[in-house]
């Protein structure tokens, strides 16, 4: 497959050579639109000055409405939209398929580096509808600048130090424009330790703990990318590799342990390994259509789990192509999308058995823009195959979804939104058959289970009020065949039993956000109150396991003249005390988290140095939505530091 992909490259870049000269075309990435500043719906967008380097992707997104976490230690974080998570929230790169083990198990890293980012969109619920499988939560699209149709101007150097684990992180980019051709390289690397604990946190009755054993990160990746922009569109290339080496937390040894942690033997860990290989672009110039994306995505993706007496690796092989067709004018937008993509899954004594997984899909989407008035209509047809030597899964479904934006005001929209979802079962739900050691179970497959179905509505407002901004949203979300990991009473193998269930549930809830602005002094003050909520209830009225608790944020931003911010996050948790038999009732806790920066001029170059702080009330922290929560509290007080430089070379 890399030899055609390079043949490709090689191929185009031989036209470009004598095709136009560089025409600074914007290339901008959105799910429904070429510009997400137009977009309407409920979509968050994270720019990069609040993304924090070292943190996990759902570590970064926890404080949003709707959105919470599902951690497993510092390395494992995945997003949580609306109470789905893990194969219901579907996370892309610049809008492509990640070959991610994420959606076997919420353990594994998700395979997206967080350091070149250029945004992050969050897209809830049925407006999600056009990303089709895997997203009936939502979309997290990550956005970077590694593959770009805007002239390379700048690089960067960034130093990171945080004190909650003795960690050190080091990224260089180096980004240059030659002869009309942009080059992009990045290189980063990160070693965490085993991260403090909150004063008086127990692991166990009578155990009290200051560090985290297992707690420990390291990683390694380097992105090399090439793109020529030209009149006709643009091409790219980009090659990533990662390494990394990361703890499995839930194995609390004694501190005594820690003087080991270099030593293989002695660590449970998880070794990362991936490659990915892409070739993106667009055409501008071809019949019918105003323009056409496409791209081609190779990637390998390998994690090996190190257990006392127990090591398994599990494997995949993804090749994944897209071609996206826009039909745009005055009154309306139009997306034709074409998707394949091809899973190879080898394992080596995991407890997942060889398969291999296709999936294809052809999507339509209309936007029709109309005063006072936007209606959106999606519909997707997917065929889905599960294949492994003994046993076999095939399904296809037809998904639509429709929301109406209405302008009741020049201050004022409603929108509403319905979406009919299907989710056919990962390898993992269908296959699996072993030790676990990450979740500590011994999960077991079920070859009988349906497609999930869900029928989601939404009504939000938003609207100004005395100069508030308010934005309110209601949604009701029914899943038939809704798939869980039901644990027992028993054990296999020295971990707790437990097998890929299925079952009617209903996810309801709310999302508000009250923000105003005030100018104080030689600065802005932005304050933003935001609150959310979600009830997730089967059809016999127990509770659904694993779904976060309420919680509110209250954030503070001032931004001076001096070149100078500081930002505040003050965050209550609440209770969980509306859990399933399987688990155990999660306490409430307050959080702050500050951050102050500064932008200097040096030599020539900008300069930025951040000093934050995390968890500034020391509380313990637990993550409801993880399987080992008991087990693995969340870090205790934290100091950083991080200096970055911005220059031209």
């Amino acid at each position: 497959m890399f030899k055609s992909i390079l043949s490709l490259v090689v191929l185009v870049f031989s036209i470009t050579s004598i095709a136009d000269e560089l025409s600074g075309i914007d290339v901008k990435s959105s799910v429904f639109t070429n510009s997400i500043e137009e977009s309407k719906y409920p979509l968050h967008i994270v720019e990069d000055q609040s993304i924090t380097d070292v943190n996990s992707l759902g570590e970064n997104l926890e404080n949003l409405p709707g959105v919470s976490n599902a951690d497993y230690g510092p390395a494992i974080g995945q997003p949580v939209i609306r109470g789905l998570g893990g194969s219901r929230t579907k996370v892309m790169l610049n809008n492509d398929i990640v070959n991610s083990l994420m959606h076997l198990s919420a353990d594994h890293l998700n395979n997206v580096n967080i350091q070149e980012i250029s945004h992050i969109e969050i897209l809830r619920g049925p407006s999600s509808i056009f990303a089709g499988s895997g997203a009936s939560g939502g979309i997290v699209n990550v956005v970077t600048n590694v593959i770009s149709g805007d002239k390379y101007q700048n690089n960067l150097t960034s130093y990171d130090y945080y004190s909650v684990n003795n960690g050190f992180g080091h990224n260089v980019t180096v980004k240059r424009n030659m002869f009309n051709t942009n080059f992009f390289f990045n290189i980063n690397n990160k070693k965490l330790k085993n991260h403090n604990l909150p004063d008086g946190t127990k692991l166990e009755s009578t155990l009290w703990k200051r560090t985290l054993a297992n707690s420990d990160y390291k990683d390694q990746n380097m992105i090399v990318g090439i793109s020529v922009p030209q009149t006709w569109g643009y091409l790219g290339f980009s090659f990533e590799n990662n390494d990394g080496n990361y703890g499995i937390p839930f194995h609390a040894e004694d501190e005594e342990e820690e003087e080991h942690e270099e030593e293989e033997e002695h660590r449970v860990h998880s070794k990362v390994e991936s490659e990915t290989y892409t070739v993106k672009g667009q055409i501008n110039t071809i019949p019918i259509f105003n323009s056409m994306d496409f791209s081609l995505v190779d990637s390998n993706a390998f994690i090996r789990e190190h257990e006392e007496g127990h090591n398994a690796s599990l494997d995949s092989n993804m090749t994944a192509i897209s071609g996206k067709f826009n039909l745009d004018n005055d009154s309306y937008e139009r997306r034709f999308l074409v998707e394949y993509s091809r899973t190879k899954s080898p394992m080596d004594d995991a407890y997942i058995p060889p398969s291999i997984s296709y999936d294809r899909s052809i999507s339509y989407f209309q936007r029709n823009i109309g005063k006072p008035y936007e209606l959106d209509m999606a519909v997707r047809y997917e065929s889905n195959s599960r294949d492994q030597k003994i046993q076999r899964y095939g399904d296809t479904s037809l998904n639509i979804g429709t929301s109406l934006l209405y302008r009741l005001s020049e201050s004022t929209n409603l929108y509403l939104g319905y979406s009919h979802v299907s989710r056919s079962p990962n390898i993992a739900e269908l296959f699996a058959n072993g030790k676990h050691g990450p979740t500590q179970r011994y999960e077991r497959g079920n070859n009988q289970l349906s497609r999930e179905v869900s029928r989601g509505a939404e009504i939000g407002l938003t609207t100004e009020y005395k100069d508030f901004d308010i934005d309110l949203r209601v949604y009701d979300n029914d899943i038939n065949n809704y798939i869980y990991l039901k644990d027992r009473t028993t054990s296999t193998a020295g971990k707790t039993d437990a097998d890929w269930r299925q079952k009617d549930a209903t996810f309801k809830g709310y999302e508000l956000s009250i923000s105003k602005s005030y100018n104080i002094a030689n600065g802005l003050l932005q304050a933003k109150l935001s609150t959310d909520d979600v009830s997730a209830v089967f059809d016999d009225d127990t509770y659904v396991p694993r779904v976060n608790p309420a919680k509110t944020v209250l954030s503070l931003q001032f931004d001076n003249q001096n070149n100078e911010s500081f930002v505040t996050d003050l965050v209550y948790v609440d209770n969980q005390g509306d859990f399933s038999s399987i688990e155990t009732k999660t306490n409430s806790y307050v959080g702050l988290d500050m951050r102050y920066t500064r932008d200097l001029r040096l030599a020539g170059s900008n300069m930025r140095i951040s000093l934050f702080g995390q968890n500034l009330t020391n509380s313990s922290q637990r993550n409801h939505a993880s399987m080992v929560k008991d087990e693995v509290p969340l870090p205790g007080v934290s100091i950083g530091l991080q200096l970055s430089m911005d220059y031209d070379l």
